[in-house]
């Protein structure tokens, strides 16, 4: 029994869903395809076999001479993939004597993407347990009231260096000849930038920027003089009822600044030694982290900043872009955090978003 392309393709797909059983691949591709016809596990053992043998999967023809069709190169590059999902198109095209340009046309055609392995914050053995406690919190919460992060005020800082990062592999300049293209890079004069924002709802607040570092008593002094003025634009009815969110760095951790949050937002805040305890270690849970932090560093160091000046108005030119529509994305976006962080115990998230 001879099959058709399509089916041929998504046999591949099950051999390696499978990996490479034929038996289990057989049960798996009838369960998903009940109004096809079904093939055998010996159809299975034959399309691995054919491959390993010859280097394509097209049915072979006697006393005829074999040619290459597109066909055979679109399955013969995708059973690449299932055996080996770490491979590259430079080593599927070296193996398969196919063009590189062939290999990534193909792998667009169905669908398959070069995703990159993605770093996150190392939890230790007790964060796990207190990432679930926050995320059962939070779920409570929203759950009595769906709408009550819209009244939590996230906040942050974040340090801007001179030199930002670059990231060469994403930095390119084409030309017929290497036109040895440099981006100077000064480490003798070094400055930085220390700014707050919060997000409250579908409200940007901020950006504050902090003379020299951040401690205890000028992170109270920006609470006690500063942040007032900063939620002026915050609709009254907002502020009443607002709680108030930070992490658990040092300065936040202060005698005078947790007195401070005692007084303003009784009952009402989220910290480091607070009446609801924010998770050490969790960056993928805060929106200023999992959302603008990156967002601003992108527009900001697209090209180098001359000085702090400089730095600052491309800072404030960057939280200008953000509109409604993306801070209710982010909104959303939180939810789903703490959804999965539920899901998983407490545990990594961020490659299941």
């Amino acid at each position: 029994m001879n099959f058709s392309q399509e089916e041929l393709i998504d046999m591949v797909y099950f051999l390696g869903a499978g990996e490479r059983n034929p038996f289990l691949a057989s049960r798996l591709y009838a369960q998903q395809f009940p109004e096809r016809r079904h093939p055998r596990v010996e159809a299975f053992e034959n399309l691995q076999e054919r491959f390993e043998r010859t280097g394509h999967v097209k049915y072979e023809k006697k006393d005829r001479e074999k040619r290459t069709t597109r066909e055979e190169n679109e399955l013969s590059v995708l059973l690449k993939v299932v055996e080996n999902p770490h491979t590259s198109t430079r080593k599927i095209s070296n193996e398969l004597n196919v063009s590189q340009t062939s290999v990534s046309r193909i792998l667009r055609k169905y669908k398959f993407h070069p995703y990159h392995i993605q770093l996150v914050q190392e939890l230790d053995a007790t964060d796990f347990q207190k990432r679930l406690e926050f995320s059962e919190w939070a779920l409570e919460k929203v759950q009595q009231e769906y709408n009550f992060f819209d009244y939590l005020l996230f906040s942050d800082e974040a340090t801007f260096h001179k030199n930002g990062y670059v990231n060469r592999h994403n930095f390119h300049y084409y030309d017929t000849i290497n036109p040895h293209f440099i981006r100077p890079v000064n480490h003798q004069h070094r400055w930085s930038v220390n700014v707050w924002a919060g997000i409250v709802g579908s409200c940007l607040i901020g950006p504050y920027f902090f003379e020299g570092n951040v401690n205890g008593e000028s992170y109270w002094n920006f609470l006690e003089n500063h942040l007032p003025a900063l939620l002026g634009d915050v609709p009254l009815n907002v502020r009443q009822r607002m709680w108030f969110q930070h992490d658990g760095a040092p300065p936040h951790y202060s005698r005078i600044v947790r007195r401070h949050l005692d007084r303003i937002f009784v009952d009402r805040w989220v910290g480091r030694g607070g009446p609801v305890r924010w998770p050490p270690r969790s960056p993928d849970l805060t929106k200023l982290d999992f959302f603008l932090w990156g967002y601003v560093k992108s527009l900001v160091y697209e090209e180098p900043p001359t000085t702090k000046a400089n730095m600052m108005n491309r800072i404030r030119d960057a939280f200008e872009t953000i509109n409604v529509n993306m801070l209710q994305n982010v909104n959303v976006s939180f939810l789903r955090r703490i959804e999965t962080c539920v899901q998983q115990q407490g545990g990594y998230i961020e490659h299941l978003l």
